[in-house]
């Protein structure tokens, strides 16, 4: 038991410690600190699976996107290919950020990391503290502004969204989010960020999710 939990610490920090290292060497604020500049060429040169960056401005989520050729490799590797249990941000499509719907994975950890604050959309204060985030690839930057979020469980989800269009899709969104939040109209393409829920358990993961909907607008 000691040993396991030695391991998860050791884990933990080597997920972070690196992730920061890298975000301070690909990554420069602008005076503004509304805009960051990244480093592609050299981000790319660490790993070709890194598709895109996200950041929700003041929380620990500032973090690289994996692409993942649906064998799930990114559930217990980091950005770097190493194996940890703390996995990495990634995502499953096949064209992200061009597609009508990019989904958005990411572990819920004890310690805080990867997408754990995500559960904090479930405090309406919160949300409307972080009401948007950005995400950054190659070619193009994005505003992501949210409209809905909520907790349900994930066979539920499939169920409820696997005949619906893409419009039919957002108003199915705009209904089940906990909060209402202001209409926001002309959604064309959206992400839709996804993590274990622990609201019904909280030593280990429910059949639930949290999901966070935004809509994806492009930004200079």
């Amino acid at each position: 038991m000691l040993y396991l939990v030695i391991k998860d610490f050791l884990e933990y920090k080597e997920s972070n410690d690196t992730i920061i290292e890298l975000s301070e060497n690909v990554i420069t604020e602008e005076s503004d600190e509304e805009k960051i500049n990244i480093e592609w060429e050299r981000l790319e040169s660490v790993n070709k699976d890194i598709v895109g960056w996200i950041k929700i401005d003041n929380t620990k989520i500032n973090y690289p996107i994996m692409k993942d050729d649906n064998d799930l490799r990114y559930l217990k590797h980091s950005y770097d290919g190493k194996y940890n249990s703390n996995g990495s941000i990634f995502t499953l499509n096949s064209n992200p950020f061009n597609d009508n719907v990019t989904i958005i994975y990411g572990h819920n950890m004890k310690s805080g990391i990867m997408f754990s604050e995500l559960a904090k959309y479930m405090n309406e204060e919160f949300l409307k503290e972080h009401s948007s985030f950005k995400i950054y690839t190659k070619n193009q930057n994005y505003k992501a502004t949210i409209f809905s979020c909520y907790s349900i469980g994930i066979t539920e989800e499939e169920n409820n969204i696997k005949s619906l269009d893409f419009k039919e899709e957002i108003e199915y969104y705009k209904k089940v989010s906990k909060y209402f939040i202001e209409d926001i109209d002309k959604i064309e393409k959206i992400v839709k960020l996804s993590t274990c829920s622990y609201l019904n358990n909280h030593t280990t993961p429910t059949e639930k999710r949290y999901f966070i909907v935004a809509k994806l607008e492009k930004i200079d």
